[in-house]
């Protein structure tokens, strides 16, 4: 037979398994929902900016043709007056259609404002040290031009410029033709699209020059982010990408998806929080870390569940060995006490004869006395093993329990001796059992004396009854009357040494003993009264804490008395 620990690890093991299992389950499938996640963040960040991107480069369309539009009016009127109302009116209507641009605007070529949307209100104030109007001035095949933003001298708002050079007939430079664009035209665009709690779009020059952000961030307009990812590693290898990392504005990390226009030098970035995009994943993680500890909760119940099945099923198979061991010691003792029995009573006769004819011979008589005296013994010894072998003649007889206990109790308390404290604990319940009166006080007594021989330097030995449930496994009275509800228990309890595991096992074994005297039949002659009056006996010890009794027999009610002469019958003869 394997060893206890071998076989509970290979009962285990299926369940440890699937243990594993499970968890190894949930964790697969948080990483590839996690991955999911991760590729689902790109995937939107990456169709948000290329939307962005092509609405950013239709608004820019937008306002270079205007430009080269009116720059085709200026190159055909080259003589027109500064100021011109209608030349301003045009200027006006081409506003109109360009809400994101706050004004239009001409700069002759020494700097100062010719035509303005603006007018009257124009300041007259030179421009030629506008990096707009100097990049024009000195490059003639420049073509659209995004300028950083700037504050407006006039109204002191930031916008950004969009210009495109005049050239007059003979090539020479005739001035600029701008469109002042508002970057909070984009701000208040982006901030109606939905990027999530510390999202962003941002809108920037090829150089790494911020033009526009949501949120708006006013230090932020005009900074360069030229050495910030995507404009030093990204850019130089694709137009177009996605990445993840801290942001240089705020140091939040996100997923940032990044859009080159083609025909205009500008960037649009959007941003999605980490916290954004993997919040549907926590709260999945949550749930599924629910659903494991839940699996896990059960088949941790079923292992509970199957280790008590086979605790219980091991203690049974225990309790039934060790009932067909003493059943079988039993029947050899009940056999040889028999024989031995018979041959007592006939020496014990022929002694009882031998004595008239001795009367005149004291010495002789005297050994036959001593002899007498010894086979009184043996008949004792022998009494014990027919007790032990359930086959003694019990007069069984309705007793009331704590009123025998309570009428014995002060031989009970001699035995235990000066140095020991009996305490009776008695529930009062007035509750009777079917057993032999005589051989329970016999029983109570055989267990104070082993109790007060475990407590050497005194102690308390505590004698106590209750009502409670029957006991687990089959015993006689089930089989006989089928009334289970209700027994009678006595537990005889010791503060003593204790028994180890091993002399445990074997305490109602006969003539085992741990004392180096007596006969070792006490608890084997407890064993056979109880179950001979169907009743079970339980043993429960610890070195160093004590050792508790229980004896526990069914409760006979009114109706169990009734029936009582077949049931006396039954626990008389022993079956």
């Amino acid at each position: 037979m394997r060893p206890r620990s071998a076989r509970f690890g290979f009962s285990l093991a299926p369940a440890v398994v699937l243990a594993l299992g499970i968890v190894l389950l949930g964790a697969l499938e948080l990483m590839q929902s996690y991955n999911e996640r991760v590729g689902r963040g790109e995937e939107n960040a990456r169709n948000l900016v290329h939307v962005l991107a092509e609405q950013t480069e239709r608004t820019f369309q937008a306002v270079d043709f205007t430009l080269l539009g009116l720059r085709e009016a200026l190159t055909a009127a080259p003589d027109l007056p500064e100021n011109d109302a209608r030349f301003r009116d045009a200027l006006k209507e081409r506003l109109k259609a360009l809400p994101y641009v706050r004004a239009l605007y001409v700069i002759g070529p020494d700097g100062l404002i010719t035509h303005d949307t603006d007018y009257p209100s124009t300041p007259r104030v030179t421009l030629a040290d506008r990096p707009y109007f100097k990049a024009h001035q000195e490059d003639p095949s420049l073509g659209l031009q995004i300028g950083p933003p700037l504050r407006s001298r006039s109204v002191n708002v930031w916008f950004v410029s969009f210009s495109r050079r005049i050239n007059r007939p003979d090539g020479s430079f005739g001035g600029i033709v701008v469109a002042a664009v508002e970057p909070r035209y984009f701000e208040e665009f982006y901030r109606n699209l939905s990027v999530g709690e510390n999202g962003f779009i941002a809108l920037l020059l090829r150089d790494g020059t911020l033009l526009a952000r949501s949120p708006a961030s006013e230090e932020a307009i005009g900074r360069s982010y030229a050495a910030a990812e995507p404009f030093y590693t990204y850019l130089s290898r694709s137009s177009q990408g996605v990445f993840w990392g801290a942001s240089p504005v705020d140091r939040t990390i996100r997923v940032t998806a990044y859009h080159a226009l083609g025909t205009t030098p500008a960037v649009v970035l959007v941003g999605l929080a980490q916290q954004t995009v993997f919040q549907p994943w926590r709260e999945h993680a949550v749930m599924e870390a629910i659903s494991t500890a839940v699996l896990l909760g059960l088949v941790g119940a079923l292992i509970v569940l199957v280790q008590r099945s086979r605790r219980r099923e091991q203690a049974e198979q225990e309790r039934l060995s060790r009932a067909q061991r003493l059943e079988g010691l039993g029947r050899i003792a009940g056999g040889i006490a028999h024989d031995l029995g018979n041959t007592i009573r006939i020496m014990q006769s022929t002694f009882l004869l031998l004595r008239p004819s001795l009367a005149d011979r004291p010495d002789t008589l005297s050994l036959v006395d001593e002899a007498d005296q010894a086979l009184k013994g043996a008949r004792a010894m022998i009494e014990r093993l027919l007790a032990f072998a359930r086959r003694q003649d019990l007069r069984p007889e309705v007793t009331v329990i704590d009123e025998r206990i309570a009428g014995f109790a002060p031989i009970l308390r001699q035995a235990a001796g000066p140095r020991i404290a009996l305490d009776l604990k008695l529930a009062g319940m007035g509750s009777a059992a079917l057993l032999d009166p005589v051989q329970l006080e016999a029983t109570l007594l055989n267990l104070v004396l082993n109790a007060r021989d475990a407590m050497p330097d005194g102690g308390i030995i505590t004698v106590a009854t209750e009502i409670t449930a029957p006991p687990p496994g089959p015993v006689a009275f089930h089989r006989m009357s089928g009334r289970d509800e209700r027994w009678v228990r006595i537990s005889v309890t010791d503060t003593g040494i204790g028994m180890p595991p091993a002399v445990l096992e074997r305490a109602f074994d006969p003539f085992f003993t741990t004392k180096g005297h007596g006969n070792g039949l006490g608890l084997s002659q407890v064993l056979g009264f109880v179950q001979q009056s169907a009743g079970d006996v339980q043993l429960e010890s610890e070195e160093g804490r004590g050792t508790t009794v229980r004896l526990m027999f069914p409760a006979v009610t009114g109706e169990d008395q009734t029936d009582g002469r077949r049931v006396r019958s039954a626990i008389g003869s022993g079956e």
